[in-house]
């Protein structure tokens, strides 16, 4: 009857065999009776399996303590003996839904988190983001005296380039400079957009030689990317100091920065070392 309905239905008396369809297959529903009801605690242990829904065929005289109890080991509907196939079918037409529904409600959060943690735009972390992940590099390199170093990196006259070409040019040209920055990072490299026409690149495990290396190649991308207008960019370095905060060594990338926009921007800078004794 259910495979009339249009399910894909598999039958097993067997346990074990149920177990390991419901984690290979991931069925929506698993119809079970009351007789292997050791199974219901089975699947909703499972890494995989958890995730089917449940209806439990009971005999008659269940009582609402056992419902109750059965439903907070995973149970999601019951069926009473004797059951016609109306009911059946009724009953795993909801829970299929439900299943449908779960993943809907999954798949949103994930869209939402990513939203929370993307910049619209070009698709990199966002100001948050970057900078959680800032903090979290600078602990590690305290943690394990690894060196890390950043790039603070702005367009050159982009001010300029909104009030000449539009800002959808101006979106096309920060696009295509976040792309040209990534080109040559490596994976355990971060990029995202602090704002507006500013990026933030987190190099681990790189000492300000490294740093420097790695911040001429991306002005050099930048500069030679395929975009509507030419642009070029201005970047600020610096390497982490023992004893150093997130907040204090992006201000020395960020002075470095400054200073090389002072000096005739399309440039690479790196910052000084602070002595904060």
């Amino acid at each position: 009857m259910l495979a009339e309905a249009g399910h894909d239905v598999y039958e097993t008396d067997d346990a074990d065999e149920a177990l390991e369809r419901c984690r290979t297959w991931e069925p929506a529903v698993a119809l079970i009776h009351v007789e292997v009801g050791d199974l219901v605690c089975a699947i909703k242990s499972d890494p995989v399996a958890y995730s089917t829904a449940i209806i439990l065929i009971e005999r008659p005289g269940l009582s609402p303590q056992d419902a109750l109890a059965g439903m907070r080991r995973g149970v999601q509907d019951y069926l009473i003996e004797p059951v016609t196939d109306g009911e059946v079918l009724t009953r795993v037409e909801a829970a299929s839904r439900t299943k449908e529904l779960q993943y809907e409600l999954v798949a949103q959060g994930a869209r939402l988190e990513a939203l929370l943690r993307e910049d619209a735009l070009t698709g990199l972390s966002n100001r948050r983001a970057i900078l959680t992940q800032l903090a979290g590099m600078v602990s590690g390199a305290r943690r394990h005296g690894h060196p890390l170093s950043i790039a603070v990196c702005d367009i050159d006259l982009f001010k300029h380039v909104n009030d000449r070409y539009g800002h959808k040019t101006g979106d096309e040209v920060l696009i295509a400079a976040a792309h040209a920055m990534g080109t040559h990072l490596r994976q355990e490299d971060q990029l995202g957009r602090l704002g507006g026409e500013e990026f933030l690149v987190l190099l681990p495990d790189t000492d300000g030689d490294a740093a420097m290396a790695a911040a001429e190649r991306i002005r050099h991308e930048v500069a030679n990317a395929p975009s509507p207008v030419a642009v070029t960019v201005s970047i600020g370095i610096a390497t982490w100091e023992e004893g150093e905060s997130p907040e204090a060594f992006l201000h020395r990338a960020d002075e470095a920065l400054y200073a090389a926009k002072d000096a005739g921007r399309d440039r690479v800078l790196a910052a000084t070392l602070h002595d904060r004794t």
